[in-house]
C-alpha cells in the first residue's frame, strides 16, 4: 500500500478537490444537473480559497483523499488572493443564474448569517481560523484527518496562534472535533430551505487552544 503524502495545494488539484468536496456534501442531492453541481464546488472552492494563507491535501497514488484549509491572523493572504475572489464571484454568478442554483445559493447566504451569528460575540478572541477540512469517506480509519490537523496545529504554534476557531454543522461529522479537544463554545438553529426532511440543522462554533 502506497503511503499518504501531504503537500501544499496546487492548481492543478483545484478540479479534483472540487469534484471531492461536491461528492462530501452530497451536492447532488439538492441539484440535479450535473454543470451546476460542477460550478458550486468550484464556487465553493475560491470562496475558501479566498479566505486562506495555509492549503494542504493527503493523497494516496495521486488521489487527493483530505483537505484543509487554514488561516493565520499574522501573516499575509497568499498573492493569489484578489484572483480567488474573482473567481469565486464569477462562479457564483454563473451558478446562480438557473432555479436550483439560486435556491441552493440563498441556502448558503443563510448558511453565513447563522455562523456571523455564532461568531459575533467572539469576534476579537481568536487569531486563527480553520477555514476548510475534509476527508473522504474512504480515508476513515487511516488517520488522514488527524495527520492533517496536527500538521495545521503545528504551523499555527510555530507562528504563535494562541485561539483558532472552526464553524461546522450537523451534516458534518462534528463529534470528530469533540473527540479531538476542541471546546464547542456555540450553537444556533437554522432552516436553509433545501432540508429534505424538513427538520432544521444545529450550526456549531468550535474553539482550540
Amino acid at each position: 500500500m502506497e503511503p499518504i503524502n501531504y503537500r501544499n495545494v496546487t492548481e492543478q488539484d483545484y478540479p479534483q478537490v472540487s469534484e471531492m468536496l461536491c461528492g462530501i456534501w452530497q451536492f447532488d442531492k439538492y441539484l440535479k444537473d450535473a454543470e451546476i453541481v460542477r460550478r458550486a464546488g468550484l464556487a465553493f472552492w475560491y470562496a475558501y480559497l479566498a479566505r486562506q494563507n495555509y492549503a494542504e491535501v493527503a493523497e494516496r497514488g495521486g488521489r487527493i483523499l483530505g483537505v484543509l484549509l487554514g488561516h493565520c491572523v499574522s501573516l499575509p493572504f497568499p498573492a493569489e488572493h484578489k484572483g480567488f475572489e474573482k473567481e469565486a464571484r464569477r462562479f457564483l454568478r454563473e451558478f446562480s443564474r438557473s432555479g436550483e442554483g439560486r435556491k441552493f445559493y440563498r441556502a448558503q447566504m443563510r448558511t453565513a448569517k447563522y455562523e456571523r451569528q455564532l461568531l459575533a460575540p467572539y469576534e476579537d478572541r481568536f487569531d486563527a481560523e480553520l477555514v476548510l477540512f475534509a476527508t473522504v469517506p474512504e480515508a476513515r480509519g487511516l488517520g488522514i484527518g488527524k495527520g492533517l490537523l496536527s500538521r495545521f496545529n503545528t504551523f499555527l504554534k510555530e507562528r504563535e496562534a494562541r485561539h483558532a476557531f472552526l464553524l461546522t454543522d450537523s451534516f458534518c461529522n462534528f463529534g470528530f472535533y469533540d473527540h479531538l479537544g476542541y471546546e464547542r463554545l456555540a450553537e444556533v438553529e437554522g432552516l436553509l430551505g433545501v432540508e429534505q426532511d424538513g427538520k432544521p440543522l444545529h450550526f456549531y462554533l468550535y474553539g482550540y487552544e
